[in-house]
């Protein structure tokens, strides 16, 4: 379904519903995927969604480009999901999570794996580790940004991602050696 952004956002403005409705479903299904990649629990996801579009809806008029919508819903979700995150005091993340680890960085060659094989390997790695992998590889976050979202250190961020990597790596592999 296409949409005519600046036309939909405008009538939003005035009050018209059914132009947010049809921003909601234009955007919900990716914000949702965005959202359930950082709280794994559907239900807090789906309620996480609904409050990001009120507060995007309430803040409507200080969106300033009609077609940074999509940027703007997404970003808005990501910060409901970290709120929602540090109030069930999951925050701050720390590296006490990470035990005897080797940090070493190095370029690994990954088969083809089902993309459903790839997500729940990814669900299933420690939450601090998990979300700063969502958000960065996913979300496009840079170590500066994540640090800052997080109120942890650059490098905090940096190897809790490599640590998401090697555990990811001999998540799938086991995977593929077992096919």
């Amino acid at each position: 379904m296409s949409i005519d952004l600046k036309k939909n956002i405008k009538a939003l403005r005035k009050g018209n519903q059914l132009a947010g409705f049809q921003l909601y479903q234009h955007f919900a299904k990716a914000t949702y995927n965005t959202i359930l990649r950082i709280v794994p629990q559907s239900d807090i996801a789906s309620d996480l969604l609904q409050e990001s579009f009120i507060q995007a809806f309430e803040k409507i008029d200080k969106l300033e480009n009609e077609q940074a919508f999509g940027g703007w819903i997404k970003r808005i979700a990501i910060n409901r999901s970290l709120e929602h995150l540090r109030k069930q005091k999951q925050f701050p993340l720390s590296l006490e999570e990470i035990n005897d680890f080797d940090a070493r960085e190095e370029e690994v060659e990954i088969p083809e794996l089902a993309f459903g094989t790839i997500q729940s390997a990814i669900n299933e790695l420690p939450a601090g580790c998990r979300i700063i992998f969502q958000l960065f590889y996913l979300e496009e976050y840079s170590h500066a940004e994540i640090a800052n979202e997080l109120n942890t250190s650059i490098s905090n961020s940096k190897t809790q991602l490599r640590y998401a990597k090697q555990l990811l790596q001999e998540k799938l592999k086991m995977v593929y050696e077992t096919r």
